[in-house]
């Protein structure tokens, strides 16, 4: 069976070792950048882009899993100018002035054998949901025009579309209103 449910509610602590540890594996397979310096840059690397998510968001911090088998995660932040200011993401200050529109942001990964089986679209749309909820007008990501995901992003409602240059590379933000 599977199910959906915040990190912050894992009261386990060798359970949360074991799912962060998935999510780490999960991480790594699905980014584009495979080849670290040293271990140090490679745990900066996950720290900055899912493990700062886990510690600041842990509310915001979604686990989708079968058994005991971690499928995918989406971390989010309803607050995406206060976390300019805690989470170090390259880029992310190009797209501020859209944060008043579009202030909530997620990241969301799967393990490649679990793609396509609609799991990803449950996951945003339920996030969506509770972000509604929350009061929350507005949701993006931020990814690269040439990324597979970008029709993915589009099915589920992601039409506000503006690209922005950054240190020789060009970045996709992809925002959302929630009516």
């Amino acid at each position: 069976m599977i199910e959906s449910f915040k990190i912050s509610n894992v009261g386990n602590k060798t359970e949360l070792e074991d799912i962060i540890q998935q999510v780490q594996s999960i991480f790594y397979t699905s980014s584009s950048l495979k080849e670290f310096s040293s271990a140090e840059r490679k745990q900066a690397f996950f720290k900055r882009w899912c493990g700062d998510y886990i510690s600041l968001y842990p509310d915001q911090f979604i686990i989708m899993r079968e058994g005991q088998k971690v499928l995918g995660y989406l971390s989010g932040c309803t607050d995406s100018s206060f976390a300019l200011v805690v989470v170090e993401v390259p880029g992310f200050s190009l797209f501020s002035d859209l944060f008043k529109f579009y202030c909530a942001h997620f990241h969301i990964n799967f393990h490649p054998d679990c793609r396509g089986r609609g799991l990803g679209s449950q996951l945003v749309e339920g996030y969506c949901e509770e972000l509604k909820k929350m009061g929350v007008t507005g949701v993006h990501l931020i990814t690269s025009p040439d990324a597979a995901n970008i029709g993915f992003y589009q099915r589920l409602g992601f039409d506000h579309v503006v690209q922005r240059e950054f240190n020789q590379m060009t970045l996709l933000f992809m925002g959302r209103l929630l009516k």
